[in-house]
């Protein structure tokens, strides 16, 4: 017996497909409806505003696809090296190469040569005595003070700092102070030729002028050829107005240094005030040429040149006058003053005659130049 075909099922199934088509109709339709309504009323609105129809959806579920984030690549900046300062090395400086820029006239430099030495070297009181020096030569007389103190705190017995110290304080016009400095210096050295110069000098500007002669004969007798005591004994004459006796200390000083124009000025003052009007010209005339800039010296120039000497002048022998200068004192025989009484008694008639038929023609009194110690 033939088994019959099950229709049953199979109209079942094409059942359920037709339900489902129905509703995916409806549901277009739905949709439709509900996306002219929205338009219907937004036109009648008159307005821009959007009205959001919601539809309720159950059955059905839109798949949202998701994008990734878009990360933008950060971008990095390639580290910025800085370029190293140029630091100098440190410098190096010895004790030979700050001398020998002293020593060449460059004091400034030498000041700060000595400056940077004396800080690695800060026990060294030859440092800062050649510290003090070239400050003081640059101008800079509180450094210079400075430098000599220090100097002194670590050695109080250096003679060459008390002595120069002293000279700084001469210029800051603190002559006590710098009287008690020398005194210091010729407890530790008597017969120091520098410390009894200052100390004279200092005597000098104070006005005790016979302590001052006795100090610088004092140097010339253990050092003769001291141009600085020799140019300050002279002066001392001028001062007293003892012209002739101002004459050999001075041109021993000349002929001892031809190129210092502060002597070559006293020595023609000297000159001027004995008559000697030529060699006082030919001396100012040198002062010149040792400093072109030396106005007292140009000014006794013009002063000399217009002044006539005495006919029966002699010519003055400046370098027999240099070698016959002596500091020690002179030893001559009773006998030979006695013999000789008359004869200089004529010569001081002759020469009191002399003068006063052909005094001295001086326009101005002659410009000496001060005590010096350099």
């Amino acid at each position: 017996m033939k088994k019959q075909p099950n229709t049953t099922s199979g109209k079942s199934s094409d059942e359920r497909k037709m339900k489902f088509a129905e509703a995916g109709i409806l549901f277009v339709l739905v949709l439709a409806i509900t996306v002219f309504v929205g338009v219907r009323m937004a036109n009648h609105s008159g307005t821009d505003e959007v009205v959001e129809v919601a539809a309720v959806v159950t059955e059905i579920e839109t798949p949202v696809e998701t994008l990734p984030e878009i990360v933008e690549p950060e971008v990095v900046e390639a580290p910025v090296t800085e370029e190293p300062l140029a630091i100098d090395p440190p410098r190096i400086v010895t004790y030979a190469m700050a001398e020998q820029n002293y020593f060449d006239g460059n004091y400034t430099e030498a000041a700060d040569m000595f400056d940077a030495y004396t800080a690695d070297h800060s026990e060294n009181a030859w440092g800062f005595f050649m510290l003090g020096l070239a400050e003081w030569k640059a101008g800079e007389l509180d450094a210079s003070e400075e430098a000599f103190i220090a100097a002194l705190d670590i050695k109080p017995d250096h003679v060459k700092s008390l002595v120069n110290y002293s000279r700084v304080l001469i210029e800051l016009e603190r002559p006590s102070e710098a009287r008690t400095q020398i005194e210091l210096a010729l407890q530790s050295a008597p017969e120091n030729v520098d410390a009894n110069r200052m100390y004279s000098r200092i005597s000098h500007n104070e006005g005790q002028l016979d302590e001052a002669i006795e100090g610088y004969l004092k140097v010339l007798q253990i050092k003769p050829d001291d141009i600085w005591s020799l140019n300050n004994l002279g002066l001392i004459r001028i001062e007293q107005e003892q012209f002739e006796a101002a004459l050999a200390p001075l041109a021993k000083a000349a002929s001892l240094n031809t190129e210092v124009a502060c002597i070559q000025n006293n020595l023609g003052v000297a000159l001027e005030r004995t008559g000697h009007y030529t060699a006082a010209a030919e001396a100012f005339e040198m002062a010149l040429a040792a400093d072109d800039s030396y106005e007292k010296a140009d000014e006794s120039l013009d002063r000399v040149s217009g002044l006539t000497e005495a006919a029966d002048l002699m010519t003055i022998d400046l370098a027999a006058l240099a070698d016959d200068f002596s500091a020690f004192p002179t030893v001559v025989m009773i006998e030979a003053v006695e013999a000789e009484e008359d004869m200089v008694g004529e010569i001081i008639d002759e020469l009191e005659i002399a003068s006063s038929l052909n005094p001295i023609a001086v326009a101005e009194d002659p410009q000496q130049d001060g005590p010096q110690d350099q």
